[in-house]
């Protein structure tokens, strides 16, 4: 058994172990497969996600068990589709199992992640002008929910919690992070007066799907969390593209500088709108936001209620020193020595009294489900 082997068996053990599920329950997840599609070859996807068993059904389909607590929003993985095409898969509801497992399929899609292409050292990532073409097409994509929001889709867990949440960063993260959330606290009515689209909620390298030759962007797996939030949210995800994490913290490729420019230009391309320097400053501040609520606040077992903690969420804590400082000569590792230990916080889902009228890890396992 190779490494690559052993590490997905482990992953779909820690799965059942987590759902409290024994072995007859995995084997009713291939007797449920197997009676919807006769004959087709079943395979564990290569990489797994945290709150899912994953099997590909023959070349074109995917089939998912969720726990119920962990069940998708089908409105959501729609509006995911009719906002950003083939950039998201095509979900659909097939059942639930006696062990109340949920059954999801979504057609396969194709290209790599980003996390493989990088492990596989693969020309094409190390190329400069292949993550040049990657983040003109990260900026394309973004575009897309400028150009069409989704206004009927509820405001979700984060959406409604926006003031709570800067609140407890402002008062529980480490020192060095605090006078960036309360900045970004303070501006939060600019944030609000963008459009409220619909955000992948949680861009990773594990779950950017790129062309194993020329890296172009083909399409995002793993829109669980999902919501409508203000535009520019989701832009930590830019860091993904201009860097990696390594042993020693994240590291920024050579040319991030140039690459993030690019970003910026080819996004005032796609939207004109943000040539206006009050417009494309908001668009920065809910960047920072972003960066706060993804990195800042710990995914415990699906939870996320809490605000990190050095010792404690180190992978976190580390891209809050890389994200947060993402100036241009940044071109290193990043790594800090902890210098305090801080105590959790409960959210609450209450809504900002400032929201205009418009309508979520060191512990999350970063591997992409389909």
């Amino acid at each position: 058994m190779d490494d690559k082997t052993s590490i997905l068996d482990t992953a779909i053990d820690d799965f059942f172990v987590r759902a409290s599920l024994v072995t007859q329950n995995r084997i009713d997840c291939y007797a449920f497969i197997e009676e919807l599609y006769p004959g087709e070859p079943i395979s564990p996807a290569p990489c797994q996600g945290y709150c899912s068993l994953t099997l590909f059904v023959g070349d074109t389909v995917v089939v998912q068990f969720r726990p119920s607590i962990y069940k998708l929003d089908l409105q959501v993985a729609q509006a995911a589709r009719e906002v950003y095409g083939t950039f998201a898969p095509d979900t659909s509801y097939l059942g639930t199992l006696p062990s109340g497992l949920l059954a999801y399929s979504m057609n396969r899609m194709d290209g790599i992640s980003l996390k493989d292409l990088r492990s596989a050292n693969m020309t094409a990532v190390q190329s400069a002008e292949h993550r040049r073409r990657l983040c003109k097409d990260f900026a394309c994509f973004l575009a897309k929910a400028w150009h069409k929001n989704n206004p009927n889709i509820p405001l979700g867990l984060i959406g409604l919690s926006l003031v709570s949440r800067l609140k407890a960063l402002v008062a529980n993260l480490p020192p060095r992070f605090q006078s960036t959330a309360r900045h970004v606290l303070r501006q939060l009515h600019r944030i609000e007066t963008l459009p409220w689209v619909l955000a992948h909620g949680d861009i990773l390298a594990a779950n950017i799907l790129v062309h194993p030759s020329t890296c172009n962007l083909l399409g995002f797996v793993d829109w669980a969390e999902a919501e409508r939030l203000p535009f520019g949210v989701c832009f930590y995800g830019l860091e993904e593209i201009l860097g990696e994490m390594t042993p020693s913290g994240f590291r920024y490729y050579p040319d991030s500088r140039d690459l993030r420019d690019l970003f910026w230009e080819e996004l005032k391309i796609q939207i004109p709108e943000l040539q206006q320097s009050q417009m494309l400053q908001a668009v920065k501040l809910a960047r920072d936001l972003g960066v706060l609520l993804w990195h800042g606040i710990a995914f415990d077992n699906g939870a996320i209620d809490r605000v990190v903690e050095e010792f404690k969420d180190v992978e976190e804590i580390q891209r809050l020193d890389a994200f947060l400082e993402n100036q241009p000569d940044q071109e290193q590792d990043v790594v800090r020595d902890p210098t305090s230990k801080l105590p959790p916080n409960i959210f609450s889902t209450k809504a900002s009294t400032s929201r205009a009228p418009f309508p979520r890890s060191s512990q999350r396992q970063h591997i992409p489900a389909q």
